[in-house]
């Protein structure tokens, strides 16, 4: 490798440090949780004779499989409009019976599902924030975009609060064979497990 330094306006554009957009941002990135009521199946178990030691046992484990259980979902999301417009995944709320939204600061809202598009992954919640200021980011122009430019990812997983990573725009218009509208955006900003609908923000 041939080290090369360079001065003036390349110097400029490097960021000292994210720690003011991420300050500024990170109340605007939530955690979306989610509950599903999964009921046991119908079908039939076996039959044994009156007064057989498996006759108490299968029919208690019948009964519990009757009971509804709960599944969760975890992921993140971000408002858009300071009414409760939030941006998050499909796959995060897909088939969810219930829907809470929980703030930086621990705030939690339920929420219901405006729209949702499986293709793009994209669904839109909205919740009432009760007269609480919210913080709202809005969608950059990614045609803008170029290779090489810094951007920066917060993500709420697990609801223990924001996590900041950055790094830069590694390449455009990825087509991974996904769908009808693949046109990615790819980074080497690290993407962490729970940060799914996280937004990637640029300097802006």
């Amino acid at each position: 490798f041939v080290v090369i330094t360079f001065s003036g306006a390349f110097a400029a554009d490097r960021p000292d440090s994210f720690a003011d957009l991420a300050e500024e941002l990170t109340p605007a990135v939530v955690n979306i949780s989610t509950t599903t009521v999964m009921r046991g199946r119908n079908n039939q178990l076996p039959e044994f004779p009156e007064g057989s030691p498996f006759e108490d046992f299968f029919r208690e484990f019948e009964g519990d499989r009757e009971r509804p259980r709960q599944g969760q979902s975890l992921g993140s999301g971000f408002i858009i409009d300071k009414t409760g417009y939030v941006v998050t995944n499909n796959h995060v709320i897909e088939n969810a019976d219930e829907i809470t939204v929980q703030l930086a600061d621990d705030a939690s809202f339920k929420a219901e599902v405006i729209g949702t598009d499986a293709k793009t992954d994209i669904a839109l919640l909205k919740f009432d924030p009760d007269g609480k200021e919210l913080t709202a980011v809005s969608f950059g122009n990614s045609d803008t975009m170029r290779v090489g430019d810094w951007v920066m990812a917060i993500g709420n997983p697990f609801g223990l609060g924001g996590s900041v990573t950055a790094g830069i725009v590694s390449a455009r218009g990825r087509d991974i064979g996904s769908g009808p509208y693949d046109d990615y955006i790819q980074t080497d900003d690290s993407i962490k497990r729970g940060n799914s609908a996280g937004p990637l923000l640029n300097l802006d």
